[in-house]
């Protein structure tokens, strides 16, 4: 895994978070709501439909300054304040929600590049990654206030990158004595084979797996997920491995759910997993006599010699 395992915080998540605020689309207000369901249920007494037009509705008002690259205009009208906080809410909650959850989550945040090509992309990921890196390590607070019920809104986003070192030594002290190492990742795989490279992990693009979507034939990325390829997303990521990859797996890593069926995959030597105090599935595996338990300082966004996480 790269997220929170070879790095702290995400790289998907950051490109998000950036990709929102700067108003970077290219997506036609229809092609957007095409790629929101009109029904999630509801989160916290907020109903989902509700929630989706007041977005699509304040991305039209935005649409005309986007597509025309005026986006610092776009920024300075009430509809930037209203629309960056809903979808960052929508987003945050379709995460939670049975109904969708996190296969529509990754694959809707490599579908939001729709409209750019990889090379686009790759150049807009290498900004945001050196932005990243010199953040401070704490939470962006988006709010909005819209008539009820739907009423206050708030999300908190990560700020700051940070890599492990620990975790590039052991690439390529692994590398160096003729075990081949890989990434599978749970976000989009253009956005990974550019930052890991960068960060100094010891790995080729091609070695590198994660969300892709379909591509027209000028390369310009698609609004669908790409045929035939699976989800990186937990029993996806194994098939991924069987795939791509194959041979004897001596060691997987991860830290959260997503990565749950990579560490139980059979006959693997070496199980580590990154300790975020998570209460999800992958806390079911924390006790486990065969883990490697890796604990954290999140205030400084680096490993701990304990299986404790603390901050």
């Amino acid at each position: 895994d790269f997220d929170n395992t070879c790095v702290f915080r995400d790289i998907g998540q950051a490109v998000f978070r950036v990709q929102l605020l700067e108003l970077r689309y290219r997506i036609p207000p229809k092609t957007l709501a095409d790629l929101i369901p009109e029904e999630g249920g509801a989160l916290q007494g907020k109903p989902w439909a509700l929630a989706r037009e007041a977005v699509l509705a304040q991305y039209r008002r935005l649409w005309p300054l986007i597509a025309a690259e005026r986006r610092a205009e776009a920024q300075a009208v009430p509809a930037y304040r209203h629309f960056v906080a809903l979808f960052a809410w929508l987003v945050a909650s379709a995460r939670r929600l049975p109904q969708l959850g996190p296969c529509y989550v990754l694959s809707l945040l490599a579908k939001l590049q729709t409209g750019y090509t990889i090379a686009e992309q790759q150049d807009f990921c290498t900004r945001v990654l050196a932005q990243a890196q010199k953040e401070p390590l704490e939470e962006l607070a988006l709010r909005t206030e819209l008539p009820a019920p739907l009423g206050e809104l708030c999300v908190l986003f990560p700020k700051g990158f940070r890599p492990f070192a620990e975790m590039r030594e052991l690439m390529q002290v692994l590398q160096a004595h003729g075990v081949l190492c890989r990434i599978v990742s749970a976000s989009s795989e253009w956005l990974v084979q550019t930052a890991a490279p960068a960060l100094g992990f010891p790995l080729k693009a091609a070695e590198i797996f994660g969300v892709r979507t379909r591509l027209a034939a000028d390369g310009t990325i698609l609004p669908e997920d790409a045929p035939g390829w699976p989800l990186t997303f937990r029993g996806g990521k194994t098939e991924v491995i069987d795939r791509c990859i194959g041979g004897q797996v001596w060691m997987t890593a991860g830290d959260a759910d997503t990565d749950y069926e990579m560490l139980i995959r059979p006959g693997v030597s070496i199980r580590l997993l990154i300790n975020r105090n998570s209460t999800g599935l992958i806390a079911s595996l924390y006790e486990r006599p065969d883990i490697l338990l890796q604990g954290l300082d999140q205030k400084r966004g680096c490993f701990r010699p304990f299986r404790e996480t603390v901050g």
